[in-house]
């Protein structure tokens, strides 16, 4: 009889760290979001956040080569973002599941390349927070930075073209 309960015991504490270690959905709406990479040796940073805190007219920061060594000047840009856009982005957060990645941090021991990053802050006071730096990476970070970085694309190159590369000088 006791190994009966043992084995009970054993279950239901499996299941209860099973349950308590599955991502949940955020709660609330998207008040921030942003995808970053940093390269090594000097490459710099490049970042695009997505800010619309509650009773503030939301925004798309956008900044290029932060602190790189190797290249034109940095840009730093803001520009206004459209409650709808945002809708959509969310919209599309939630239903690929990207807050299973909350927690997700990868690191492989290699020199040279680019550490990735995405974030996102929801007005309930969720969280979700992911990097990597390395190969092999999960396919959902991949697919997930994609769409962000996707998602900005249209402010980075409004920002390019405000911004026109200088080039080599010779």
């Amino acid at each position: 009889m006791r190994t009966i309960y043992k084995i009970f015991l054993i279950m239901a504490i499996g299941l209860f760290g099973l349950a308590a270690c599955q991502a949940k959905a955020p709660k609330g709406k998207l008040i921030y979001c942003s995808y970053s990479s940093s390269g090594s040796a000097g490459l710099g940073k490049e970042y695009c956040e997505l800010i619309a805190d509650p009773g503030t007219e939301p925004k798309v920061v956008v900044v290029l080569r932060e602190s790189n060594r190797f290249g034109d000047p940095e840009i730093h840009e803001e520009y206004p973002v459209q409650p709808e856009q945002i809708a959509s982005l969310q919209e599309w957060l939630q239903s690929n599941k990207v807050y299973k990645l909350d927690g997700y941090n990868y690191e492989e021991p290699i020199t040279g390349g680019y550490a990735h990053r995405i974030h996102m802050e929801y007005d309930s006071g969720d969280k979700v927070d992911a990097r990597w730096y390395g190969s092999k990476i999960k396919d959902l970070a991949i697919k997930s930075y994609n769409h962000i970085e996707l998602f900005f694309r249209p402010w980075v190159e409004r920002a390019e073209k405000e911004n026109p590369a200088e080039g080599p000088v010779l």
